[in-house]
């Protein structure tokens, strides 16, 4: 009886350790499900991924799937809001209304934002994905997140942005460029090559390091940023 009693209470224990290591690895199935989203969307883009991918790749079925996101276009506008968001706690200190806009700070900013999507590759995919998308509006599977809705990070992101540049150039600080065409030279100009880094271009790839590919990607952004933006 004493056997069966000491069997059962390390029984117990070892269900409750069970039950307390499960959750870090399955306790937040949202979370895996926007990181999952985010590869899969920045691969095959907001039309071509569906449902079923994105359920196969995180091992839940359709209906669990729906459970945290009611539609495909419920779940492509939390992975825009979660990817913007997070991009803009990155950035954001270096957008302080208060802080003189200049090309020393543009130039930081820029190196930041590169470094981050050099090591994100998949969130600059979407994030190019987010820029070329047609609207909700657009034929198709649309996805839609006004720069003036700041409500949300995307627009938060680029209001800030925005506002941050125009001041610049109201005060000579910076050239000055048509709205919105600042946002979309310096998008541009840190998107392309983290999106693009190890595919379109892989052929012409120097044999490097990634940390070396991403100190001489560093150099030619700022080098970029300052020829684009120089008043």
């Amino acid at each position: 009886m004493a056997l069966d009693m000491k069997a059962s209470a390390c029984l117990h224990e070892a269900m409750k350790s069970a039950r307390l290591q499960r959750p870090r690895n399955f306790a937040a199935p949202r979370a895996r499900i926007l990181d999952r989203a985010v590869e899969l969307f920045a691969m095959h883009g907001f039309e071509a991924m569906t449902m079923r991918m994105l359920g196969e790749a995180v091992g839940l079925d359709n209906s669990s799937l729906y459970r945290h996101f009611a539609s495909k276009a419920e779940l492509a506008h939390a992975v825009l809001d979660h990817v913007a968001g997070d991009f803009l706690k990155a950035i954001g200190a270096r957008l302080d209304p208060t802080r003189a806009p200049g090309l020393d700070a543009l130039e930081e900013i820029a190196a930041v934002a590169g470094a981050y999507f050099f090591e994100r590759r998949a969130s600059a995919r979407l994030m190019l994905h987010w820029v070329m998308s047609i609207g909700a509006d657009g034929p198709g599977f649309g996805v839609s997140v006004p720069a003036t809705d700041v409500s949300r990070p995307g627009g938060q992101l680029l209001g800030r942005l925005s506002a941050w540049l125009g001041e610049g150039a109201r005060s000579g600080a910076l050239r000055k460029h048509m709205m919105p065409d600042a946002v979309i030279i310096l998008f541009g100009a840190i998107l392309l090559r983290p999106a693009t880094y190890g595919y379109l271009l892989a052929s012409l790839e120097p044999k490097q390091s990634h940390n070396r590919a991403a100190r001489a990607w560093e150099q030619e952004l700022r080098a970029a940023v300052r020829a684009a933006f120089a008043p």
